[in-house]
């Protein structure tokens, strides 16, 4: 069976954490041989408009957003307006549903950035698509593993997220999928995938905390972060810690 190598969760600088432009991914793609990708940027889906208006037929984009809600993260696929942030998980992921998209619990029992929805995750079970069950930027293991387990007790389609804000290696995770059209192609064929399971480098991890630091310290992230960002996420979504 022939399969697509797929990336899913990446971030643009439409995302106020990220440096990476349109124009790098979609040349990393082509560079390691990825013929489908998820831009999921925060609260927005600009960002994976115009990769979508630059990919050419070998580069398949899928319209994503991760949506702040007031009690952690979820992600929406096969968009085709942006998700408005600040609601509940429920009616966020009503509001993806509503424009036949997919939804996706990321990094959900994450527990270093507040922004997992813990137990809210369980609460919206029935609005849930796909859980992802690795991201490449946990640290520890334990999330991806609380993730697997929660997949496989509420036998919802596992996929593994790369999650990445910079650098070029967007691919530390990602999957080999068949051929499929639409968001219920997708749905169908994501058990079919061979999940390539991977974790960002010390490197990216070093990285992302002086980034950190940095906004700790009241510096903010360096101008090249979020260069294409019209969104203040900390000023307007209220996140509310989930254990």
């Amino acid at each position: 069976m022939e399969r697509i190598k797929a990336v899913f969760h990446i971030h643009s600088d439409y995302s106020d954490d990220s440096n990476l432009s349109v124009e790098r991914i979609c040349q990393l793609a082509r560079d390691n041989g990825i013929g489908c990708l998820a831009l999921t940027d925060h609260d927005t889906i600009e960002g994976a408009r115009r990769l979508a208006e630059l990919a050419g037929p070998d580069l398949q984009v899928i319209v994503g957003q991760e949506i702040s809600t007031n009690s952690g993260h979820l992600i929406g696929l096969f968009l085709e307006r942006k998700v408005e942030p600040g609601q509940s998980p429920r009616k966020t992921a009503e509001a993806v549903r509503r424009q036949g998209g997919l939804v996706v619990a990321p990094h959900p029992f994450n527990i270093l950035f507040g922004c997992s929805l813990g137990r809210h995750a369980r609460e919206i079970v029935d609005l849930i698509d796909i859980v992802e069950i690795q991201n490449a930027q946990n640290l520890l293991p334990i999330a991806n593993w609380r993730a697997e387990d929660f997949a496989r007790r509420v036998r919802r389609p596992a996929i593994v997220g790369c999650d990445v804000h910079h650098g070029d290696r967007i691919d530390a995770c990602h999957f080999r999928i068949p051929d499929f059209e639409g968001p219920q192609g997708f749905l169908d064929a994501l058990p079919q995938a061979i999940l390539v399971k991977g974790r960002h480098s010390l490197n990216y991890f070093a990285k992302t905390a002086w980034l950190l630091l940095r906004s700790h310290l009241g510096f903010g992230v360096p101008p090249c972060y979020g260069r294409n960002c019209s969104f203040d996420r900390a000023a307007s979504v209220p996140v509310r810690q989930s254990p």
